[in-house]
């Protein structure tokens, strides 16, 4: 026999792991709306498939079939394997000062907003917030703004579905050309540059890192293992990914953390219209207030 079939791994070969048939389709996608809510479409089927592969690999499960039937078979949502899918078929885009006028916002309404009113320290939730840059945007304004004895303190809380994104927002480390978006003011005072090691690499300054916590959170459970006295959240670019009624129900147990007279910031392509929300005033087309 010829040799070189031996390594057929090392000229491009794929494990064939079977049909990933319309049933089995339909079956994990409506798992995956029910306990974290978010909408899969027939068109998403490929998608799909194909980030399930490395699944199917790590754990030496041969058929889609049978991965689905081991996910579905777990029982419980919090189970390691259904933690590990969602991890893989999540998306996580993000980048610092995305949708800046939210920024300038806190900076110009918000804080005076909040010195008016004696609040000196806010907490804020970054709902959804992938790796990190979100969270350590906030950070580097409410800092100047510390900086500028306008508030004391803060701080800022990061949630997300993905394990793995959630250890690259700890670690604070991005390569520098996501950090080319940022303000020359901010990177020169708030990042810190490799040296050394031929990375290009930038990595978030401790003082900010201090700041901020993270942890796994579902938004589609009924309670979160959260305070109830934040005065900002920012739930931003995530909502799209859930139908009218899920939004609905994520936003009313969100406004359940968020203080009277605390700001919500959804995402530009996001709308509450038509929701009837009780105690949501909008003052923007994409920023809220929560009523007294």
């Amino acid at each position: 026999m010829d040799s070189s079939n031996n390594n057929l791994s090392n000229i491009g070969f794929t494990q064939d792991f079977g049909e990933f048939t319309d049933r089995d389709f339909h079956a994990l996608s409506k798992f995956i709306y029910n306990e974290f809510g978010i909408q899969l479409p027939d068109k998403k089927k490929f998608l799909l498939k194909s980030r399930l592969i490395k699944r199917l690999k790590i754990l030496g499960i041969p058929k889609y079939s049978d991965y689905v039937n081991y996910v579905l078979e777990s029982g419980q949502k919090g189970s390691e394997e259904v933690i590990e899918m969602i991890d893989v078929v999540s998306t996580n885009k993000t980048d610092f000062f995305r949708e800046n006028a939210h920024f300038d916002f806190l900076i110009d309404k918000v804080v005076p907003d909040f010195m008016g009113r004696g609040i000196k320290s806010p907490k804020v939730w970054s709902a959804g917030c992938s790796s990190g840059e979100e969270v350590y945007t906030i950070c580097m304004v409410l800092e100047e703004e510390v900086r500028l004895n306008r508030l004391r303190d803060y701080q800022v809380y990061g949630s997300d579905i993905s394990v793995s994104i959630l250890k690259k927002a700890v670690k604070a480390i991005y390569p520098f050309s996501r950090a080319e978006q940022i303000p020359d003011r901010y990177r020169k005072r708030y990042l810190l540059k490799s040296k050394g090691d031929g990375k290009q690499e930038v990595r978030i300054v401790k003082t900010l890192r201090d700041k901020t916590r993270f942890m796994w959170l579902n938004l589609m459970d009924n309670q979160y293992v959260l305070s109830k006295n934040f005065d900002i959240i920012f739930c931003r670019n995530t909502l799209i990914y859930f139908d009218r009624e899920t939004q609905r129900k994520v936003v009313t147990n969100m406004l359940e953390h968020l203080k009277p007279g605390g700001y919500l910031f959804i995402g530009h392509s996001e709308s509450l219209l038509n929701q009837n929300i009780p105690n949501l005033k909008q003052i923007k087309p994409t920023i809220y207030l929560k009523l007294k």
